[in-house]
């Protein structure tokens, strides 16, 4: 499973979190999904939200609660970090998952997702991260 390191704002509410890449997340433009506690240090205890169906990656349908809002998210290394893209921010789960429009808008290539490896696009052939 590859994990990396974010960073969600909204305004001056920030939160780090190890987020899921290559979950099957896929979507028109960039998404985040985010557990509750992340939701509610971002949106506060209540966040207006709207009911969207989306189709998960078993094929089967969910209505899922999608902040009005959208929020940056950056991609947090020890050595740089990349960002932001706006996102739409959905709420739910237990783990953040980033889709696959989002880990193309923060340049990051997967190598090989069962053992955790991937880089940044600029680094492609030059350097290998390994998820945490």
């Amino acid at each position: 499973m590859l994990r990396i390191r974010v960073k969600l704002c909204r305004g001056s509410a920030c939160v780090e979190v190890l987020a899921i890449a290559n979950s099957g997340f896929v979507g028109a433009e960039p998404e985040v999904l985010v557990p509750p506690r992340v939701s509610e240090a971002l949106f506060g205890p209540s966040p207006q939200v709207e009911l969207v169906e989306r189709v998960l990656a078993d094929g089967s349908r969910a209505l899922l609660p999608r902040a009005l809002e959208a929020v940056e998210v950056y991609a947090v290394e020890e050595d740089r970090v990349v960002g932001p893209v706006r996102a739409r921010a959905y709420i739910g789960g237990r783990f953040a998952l980033l889709n696959d429009k989002l880990l193309g808008r923060l340049g990051i290539v997967i190598i090989d997702a069962g053992e955790g490896l991937w880089c940044f696009r600029d680094e492609l052939g030059l350097r290998t991260r390994r998820g945490r």
